[in-house]
């Protein structure tokens, strides 16, 4: 930073992707049968790498009138790249949620002048469907923080009969009117981009699963595709894509029944709900860890009579949670990652499905 002349920030932010499934295992009370599958990770990082701040920008001392008015030209007030832009907090600029979801954007902002940059009062929020014009969100407004410029982007909603719209946003700002005439201007982020489905629409395996979580998480969105789901999973929520299934697999499991199968759609809902009901973006992912160790503990079942099924190694608060708030809807536990849900954990797991965190 050079002093004196110019303010530059960014933001450095690691993207934490919830990568659950559920693992095989017999009816309640037994043991888990082998089906040669591993239980996931209880979280994971993919795709997205942590982002590095942008360059600092050097102002070199003009050499010349000219390059002194071409210096006067630039907005007081900027914003870096699309790479530094923010979806809910992450290090990505594309994302698929569905229809009814709201998301935050962030985007990175810079100053060319002043030890103290001249900040713009207003900061709206645009957006434009499927390529169309851009036109301001109502009830949307950016807040200038320290190093980047946040807003809350209400819940989008796909008209009926339309598949789905792929919807870009961005932020700008309302004219400065300090400093340089020529410096003056209103300026826009680059867009981040998000793909909202229409779950109405939805036919053949997608609707098949949305339709135990229809009214569990109507916002959901699920994609059939093994994209992003590594080893053995045959279910993910993720933060970036929502739940995907991968129902080719699925498929070749003649031996598992339905309910089964379609409870893997319920314990990644109940992810969605964790993801949801603490706000919906990274900055909240360390609330969330910590309130789950505190809720969802190892334990086994205090009856002598009644087998405890045991816990894969990937067991975790997290997903011992989603288990607990998916046996609400469907006791089997032909799927899970072991343990016992006591009374506690189960009170507290049934507040997902009421929209409140435990």
């Amino acid at each position: 930073m050079s002093a004196g002349r110019r303010l530059a920030t960014a933001l450095a932010a690691a993207a934490v992707i919830v990568s659950p499934t559920l693992v095989a295992a017999a009816p309640a009370g037994a043991v888990p049968s082998a089906e040669g599958r591993t239980p996931d990770s209880a979280v994971s990082t993919r795709d997205v790498q942590p982002l590095a701040p942008p360059a600092p920008l050097v102002r070199s001392a003009p050499d010349s009138a000219k390059a002194a008015a071409r210096s006067y030209r630039r907005p007081l007030f900027a914003f870096w790249g699309k790479k530094y832009n923010r979806l809910d907090g992450f290090g990505f600029t594309t994302a698929v949620r569905g229809s009814g979801t709201g998301i935050q954007v962030q985007a990175a902002w810079k100053t060319y002048r002043g030890v103290k940059p001249i900040l713009p009062k207003k900061v709206f929020v645009q957006a434009r469907v499927d390529g169309g014009k851009w036109t301001r969100v109502a009830g949307a407004r950016g807040k200038v923080g320290r190093t980047l410029v946040t807003a809350r982007i209400p819940d989008h909603v796909v008209p009926a009969g339309i598949v789905a719209q792929t919807v870009d946003y961005r932020l700008r700002t309302k004219k400065i009117t300090k400093g340089p005439k020529r410096a003056r201007r209103s300026v826009a982020s680059d867009p981040v981009t998000v793909r909202f489905e229409n779950q109405a629409m939805y036919t053949g395996d997608q609707a098949r699963f949305y339709a135990p979580i229809a009214n569990l998480c109507p916002n959901a969105s699920v994609t059939i595709d093994t994209a992003g789901i590594t080893e053995d999973h045959t279910g993910v929520f993720d933060w970036q894509y929502g739940i995907t299934i991968d129902a080719a697999t699925l498929a070749t499991l003649t031996q598992e029944p339905e309910v089964s199968k379609l409870g893997i759609s319920i314990h990644e809902c109940a992810h969605a709900k964790q993801f949801y009901n603490w706000g919906g973006t990274n900055q909240d992912w360390s609330a969330l860890v910590a309130r789950s160790a505190e809720v969802f503990v190892a334990d086994d079942n205090p009856d002598p009579n009644v087998a405890t099924v045991p816990m894969a190694p990937a067991w975790s608060p997290l997903e011992h949670a989603a288990d607990c708030a998916k046996e609400l809807i469907s006791p089997e536990r032909y799927r899970t990652y072991g343990g016992y849900c006591n009374p506690a954990e189960y009170a507290a797991a049934g507040l997902l499905w009421q929209n409140q965190r435990y």
